[in-house]
């Protein structure tokens, strides 16, 4: 999926830079965006560990499928000569997802007789906040529609709910059942990685000094980290594949 953005951008620019040649640089110098996207992917959590209870082994289990879903954003791009640009974007996703939380725990007071448990954890959420760093291309297509073709550093904050343990407790004098409460703490990462983008604007209003019009993009952007689970750190994928719109205005 990357590289088909990567060869997609590319593609646009190459097509596009003779009509931007013949048209000139554009009269805009400050690009502002607002919008709206939906960002594809998807991980899976897992993690597993065992320890000594009552003398046995004991099991926990965690299961969670994180689904990327939508997010919000903008940007200013700043024309800085001919058709050259440097920019500044920011985007913010937040997903939920219910991790299983699956086991054994050992009987107090008869060996072999493990008693199993399944329990979810609800409501935990994924976010990543996202800052891109930019230096595009303006490829001019007609006077009220361009493409900006652009690509560069992206820096990603992820905040991920996990589960890092369990609590056992016994209910009942019988010892036949447990009770389970998922020990639940934020995972908190940075990573560094990159984006490139295509962004259509087509103009719908315009005076002397301002421009306004709508838009809307594709972009990819990635990094790599990882997150502490029960025992084990998970290698995980931030940002993804990106398709948005939203507002545009110039100055």
């Amino acid at each position: 999926m990357r590289k088909l953005a990567v060869l997609m951008a590319l593609g646009v620019l190459v097509v596009g830079s003779g009509e931007a040649a013949a048209q000139g640089a554009p009269a805009d110098r400050i690009y502002l965006n607002i919008g709206f996207g939906v960002e594809s992917g998807s991980t899976d959590s897992n993690d597993s560990k065992q320890y000594t209870l009552y003398d046995e082994t004991a099991t926990t289990n965690t299961a969670a499928a994180w689904t990327s879903g939508s997010f919000f954003g903008g940007g200013v791009d700043f024309r800085v000569i001919k058709n050259l640009t440097v920019g500044l974007a920011y985007h913010q996703e937040t997903n939920s997802a219910d991790t299983q939380v699956t086991g054994t725990v050992p009987h107090p007071i008869f060996f072999n007789r493990a008693r199993t448990f399944d329990v979810a954890a609800g409501g935990m959420y994924r976010r990543e906040n996202a800052t891109h760093v930019s230096i595009g291309w303006i490829v001019p297509i007609t006077p009220k529609l361009d493409v900006l073709v652009s690509g560069g550093p992206s820096f990603f904050r992820l905040e991920q709910d996990v589960v890092s343990d369990v609590v056992i407790a016994e209910r009942g004098g019988t010892f036949a059942e447990v009770v389970v409460a998922p020990t639940v703490v934020t995972q908190k990462r940075s990573a560094t990685g990159y984006n490139v983008a295509a962004d259509v604007t087509y103009i719908l209003w315009q005076n002397d000094r301002v421009r306004v019009g709508g838009g809307g993009f594709i972009r990819y952007a990635e990094a790599k980290t990882d997150v502490r689970l029960l025992v084990s750190d998970f290698d995980t994928t931030v940002g993804g594949m990106q398709f948005g719109f939203g507002a545009r205005i110039r100055f």
